[in-house]
């Protein structure tokens, strides 16, 4: 799937861009935008990439194609959500978690939130897993901090096919999740992906 993020439009809550708490030296920085991620007919695998309140599919997708379905995997399973004019049920979506949507028509997810900043943590389970960047921002999995063991691996589903690299002390080949784009993981043991992020103003 090729995801192609059009805008990361910066805005700033609270009192403008740093504001200040009781004349101290303490400033808050709350960066908000939005991402499209386009569709294809049939199956997508995409991310949320902001966090948006509760994360429910029917505040991060509340426009959807009449029928069209989330599926996430949980415990080893999958659950879904189809879209009759709200989503039923309303399963939560949020940020560092990738889901199918199996889409009617081609069309365009906006996903409107806030960018997470700090310091962060996407727990990753033995076995298959789906998951995503918690932060919009597209590079190598080895830039993004994501943790691998030796044959650990990552299948993306772009175009209808499976991608996939794997990790020989290096991603092999090496790949790039776009902004909004989940991916399979395939992990030999339990791992924690944790970064440290931070919109500089």
């Amino acid at each position: 799937m090729r995801t192609k993020t059009l805008a990361i439009a910066a805005a700033f809550l609270a009192a403008g861009l740093a504001s200040s708490v009781a004349q101290s030296d303490v400033y808050s920085l709350n960066v908000v935008g939005y991402v499209n991620v386009p569709l294809t007919t049939g199956f997508n695998l995409i991310a949320n990439p902001l966090s948006s309140g509760d994360n429910t599919l029917d505040t991060v997708i509340p426009d959807a194609g009449f029928g069209d379905t989330i599926y996430l995997y949980q415990s080893g399973a999958f659950v879904s959500s189809t879209y009759l004019g709200n989503w039923t049920p309303n399963l939560e979506l949020a940020p560092g978690t990738g889901a199918f949507y199996l889409a009617g028509a081609a069309s365009t997810v906006t996903f409107v939130g806030e960018v997470l900043q700090g310091e962060l943590s996407n727990p990753i389970p033995t076995g298959f897993s789906l998951k995503s960047s918690q932060v919009p921002q597209s590079d190598t999995l080895e830039n993004l901090q994501f943790p691998a063991g030796f044959g650990d691996t990552v299948y993306f589903y772009r175009e209808g096919a499976y991608v996939s690299s794997t990790y020989l002390g290096s991603w092999v080949p090496e790949l790039s999740p776009a902004v909004g784009e989940g991916f399979w993981v395939l992990s030999g043991a339990e791992a924690n992906w944790t970064r440290t992020f931070s919109v500089e103003p």
